[in-house]
């Protein structure tokens, strides 16, 4: 879900197909082919290694759905975990998981699932009717999860085992694209009073195509091959490992001695010390990720919108993509992703930089002579320094003098959250597969303080509500351009660049699929001998 800590916990991409009330395929084969399957994947495993060694940043805190969630512990947790359904192999639309197909009822306010049968978790206990009421119920209530407000729009879930009926306290149009949350999966009820919720965060179980093997906390997370997976010959390989190795040289050097197999997040940097090995493969994703400023509107002098406009005229978000990204990324101005497709208002596009005529906007805003700034950093982290340093240099051509303050995490997430800063770096990457998350986090006062900027503009607030509950398509595309229009006038968040995935592998690797929520697909990753 590299995030600052509760873009950590929030942030959300999704599309809702109710013109036909109708859901999706099952991604299972069919029982027929399992057994051909099953035959060709058992002589085709013997061409594998058994173990796949991933080289990241830093460990999980818990695995447990209902936590507070980053990217290091939904990495691990989707490999564990599944729900009623995902996305599609393509990223285009939704898709049944442990769900075969669904309906839409009373105009939008009841879905009612139909399982695949004979659902085990992998310590093949069946799936129960109780597992699934309580899993979503507690993804609802749950207090230690920011990401309950996925689930707050359910009323009532029903379940005998064979179907799973959800009613809503009223039209929600993401709801679809919200199953498919990393916290709206299907969870062992009676293994959770057993083990109790504390002990429940460390050991896992679900239905998804691994189980938790060993976990050695500051090291590794091992796991291991389900047993009971319900898609024969899946997954492919037998053991995952994610290795912590906390420095990103360390990391290229260990891959490059063949220690571990693969490494997220690449630096920019050392893209081309990649390249130059002949046993290394660079991979690259499109994503929803993209770098954006916030701009604390609750004091002077950034409470008057024209100088807000005037830092945004002095920002050469060409340079930023440039230097920053090189071939990776590209400068934007929708809040929106391209990858969204017809949600992104693609009339909105970046603005020249042009020093002058920024001064002359402070000039009319009341500051002839200028402007102090600072901008809080996180320390340690290469790509948010050399953004600030970039923004300082093209800032100071305008006559806006900018502090960078380097902080570490904890004293960065404080400042941020009580809005005790003036500009901040974020970056935000989709969780699910519609506009709504974006969206909800850059204007909802309530759940983020507008992205911690401190905008409380209800009329904006209000037309957000209304996308979520408008169940005509085309209405709802003509209200997110509305949206991201405002947005842009408000110039209170501003999206600086975008940029794929970036990742690094061993040229043994096959399969190696990364989809634009930064979600990697591991059931037919491998390794060939």
């Amino acid at each position: 879900m590299s995030k600052q800590t509760l873009k950590l916990l929030s942030l959300v991409f999704a599309i809702v197909m109710f013109t036909g009330f109708t859901g999706c395929s099952p991604t299972s084969s069919s029982n027929s082919q399992n057994s051909s399957d099953q035959n060709s994947s058992s002589k085709e495993s013997s061409n594998f290694a058994d173990e796949i060694v991933i080289g990241r940043l830093s460990d999980a805190a818990y695995l447990d759905p209902n936590q507070p969630m980053g990217g290091s512990e939904v990495t691990v947790l989707q490999n564990i975990y599944e729900g009623l359904v995902t996305t599609s192999e393509d990223n285009s639309k939704i898709v049944g998981q442990l769900a075969t197909d669904w309906e839409i009822k009373d105009y939008g306010l009841t879905y009612v699932f139909n399982l695949k049968p004979d659902l085990k978790f992998s310590d093949g206990t069946p799936v129960k009717g109780e597992d699934w009421v309580w899993s979503l119920i507690r993804a609802r209530d749950c207090e230690t999860s920011a990401y309950r407000f996925i689930a707050e729009a359910i009323k009532d879930v029903q379940s005998d085992g064979k179907t799973v009926t959800i009613t809503l306290k009223e039209q929600w149009a993401p709801f679809l694209a919200d199953l498919c949350n990393f916290n709206m999966v299907v969870q062992s009820k009676e293994h959770f009073e057993k083990v109790g919720e504390e002990e429940y965060s460390r050991q896992p179980l679900g239905t998804g195509p691994y189980m938790l093997k060993e976990w050695k906390k500051e090291e590794y997370i091992a796991l291991e091959k389900n047993p009971h997976y319900h898609i024969e010959g899946l997954p492919v390989t037998k053991n995952l490992k994610y290795m912590v190795i906390a420095d990103d040289n360390t990391r290229l050097m260990q891959l490059q001695a063949g220690q571990i197999d693969i490494i997220n997040d690449v630096p920019y940097s050392l893209v081309d010390m990649v390249k130059a090995d002949k046993n290394l493969e660079i991979k690259q994703f499109p994503s929803t990720q993209a770098r954006f400023l916030e701009i604390n509107v609750q004091h002077p002098p950034l409470d008057n919108v024209k100088v807000r406009k005037a830092l945004i005229q002095a920002i050469d978000k060409d340079e930023l993509a440039q230097v920053v990204t090189k071939e990776f990324g590209a400068p934007v101005a929708a809040l929106i992703p391209e990858t969204e497709g017809k949600w992104h208002n693609s009339e909105i596009k970046p603005l020249k930089y042009d020093p002058e005529l920024a001064k002359s906007m402070l000039a009319e805003a009341g500051y002839p002579d200028g402007i102090d700034l600072e901008i809080i950093v996180r320390s340690g982290n290469a790509v948010y320094e050399q953004i600030a340093t970039l923004l300082k240099s093209q800032w100071a051509k305008a006559g806006i003098n900018c502090n960078i303050l380097l902080l570490e995490r904890a004293a960065l997430s404080e400042k941020n959250q009580s809005l005790n800063f003036q500009l901040c770096l974020g970056m935000w990457i989709d969780d699910i597969l519609d506009p709504s998350g974006i969206t909800g986090w850059a204007i909802d006062y309530a759940q983020s303080s507008a992205w911690y900027t401190g905008l409380d503009d209800k009329e904006l607030q209000e037309l957000n509500a209304k996308a979520s509950r408008e169940m005509d398509e085309a209405k709802r595309v003509e209200m997110y351009w509305e949206i991201q229009r405002r947005v842009l006038e408000n110039a209170n968040v501003t999206p600086l660049f975008k940029n794929d995935f970036v990742w690094a592998c061993s040229n043994k690797i096959q399969n190696l699929d990364v989809t634009p929520f930064a979600v990697l697909r591991s059931s037919k990753l491998s390794k060939v001998k």
